[in-house]
């Protein structure tokens, strides 16, 4: 999988399972605070879902690498 199915599946992901507006969401969109607004429980959620997809295991992964999804591509392709 390379990084744009990467992103393509991130962001689908937001959109069909954390309900994130798909207008409002680019690929550098911060995800919480001011950007999408995303919570807590969200990032419960998407780190499952990375590990689930990716086999890539989040927990205790560094806040920024969850900033955006280019950021989230960035840590993935880099620790499979």
């Amino acid at each position: 999988m390379n990084e744009l199915e990467i992103k393509e599946k991130l962001k689908n992901f937001m959109v069909e399972d954390l309900g994130v507006d798909e207008s409002i969401l680019n690929y550098d969109t911060a995800l919480f605070g001011e950007g999408v607004g995303l919570d807590s429980i969200d990032s419960i959620e998407m780190i499952s879902f990375i590990d689930d997809n990716f086999g890539v295991s989040m927990t205790g992964v560094a806040k920024e690498n969850f900033y955006s999804i280019d950021t989230l591509t960035a840590y993935i392709v880099n620790n499979k």
